[in-house]
């Protein structure tokens, strides 16, 4: 029965790690994170003129933080593929990446969740202004697999995903300097780079 709800608090921890859905559980700004938006930022659009553009999030990084959420754990991260987000009249978020998380257990065996993310989400709605980012993103056919294995056995699910960045609650932060940007939200930072 134990491995049930080690595997139940450790889903629910690496769900809420990668899906930025839930509160912040953490009052740290990640370091250099006050906003960097250049002098003018958030055009009358409400399309902040430094976000423009295609930007690439660093997986590797993202999968690191995930794990670092569970840090009772001991677990590790590792994250492969691309997260592209795209910032025009519309704002769009494609997935192709997986995110690898190991823990290890008692009786030497280890759990590894592999999610594995594809699909695209899209708002006409957002607003990236001053620092925030916010509205709607209501087109949205991104999908979660996850594979969970504990000592052989293998445990697939498929989950609708929301878009990943909630931008409805008014607690995505942003900045942008050059060709470099961060969206904090409660769960993990997203290091982009310009593509």
């Amino acid at each position: 029965m134990r491995p049930k709800v080690i595997l139940a608090g450790a889903l629910a921890a690496a769900a809420l790690a990668l899906t930025a859905c839930g509160p912040d559980q953490s009052s740290e700004t990640p370091s250099g994170s006050g906003n960097q938006t250049q002098a003018g930022g958030g055009a009358a659009s409400g399309h902040d003129p430094c976000l423009a553009g295609t930007w690439k999030v660093d997986v590797p990084d993202m999968a690191r933080q995930a794990a670092a959420k569970m840090a009772s754990l001991n677990a590790t991260g590792n994250g492969t593929g691309d997260i592209t987000v795209v910032f025009a009249d519309q704002m769009s978020i494609t997935y192709n990446n997986a995110i690898d998380i190991t823990a290890p257990m008692s009786s030497g065996l280890s759990m590894n969740m592999k999610f594995t993310y594809t699909g695209s989400a899209k708002s006409t709605e957002y607003q990236a202004k001053d620092g925030k980012l916010s509205g709607v993103m209501p087109i949205n056919d991104v999908k979660v697999d996850i594979l969970t294995t504990i000592g052989g056995q293998s445990v697939p699910s498929t989950f609708p995903f929301q878009g990943a960045l909630d931008l409805s609650q008014g607690v995505l932060d942003y900045t942008c300097g050059g060709s470099t940007a961060s969206f904090t939200n409660p769960a993990v930072t997203w290091h982009l780079s310009k593509a």
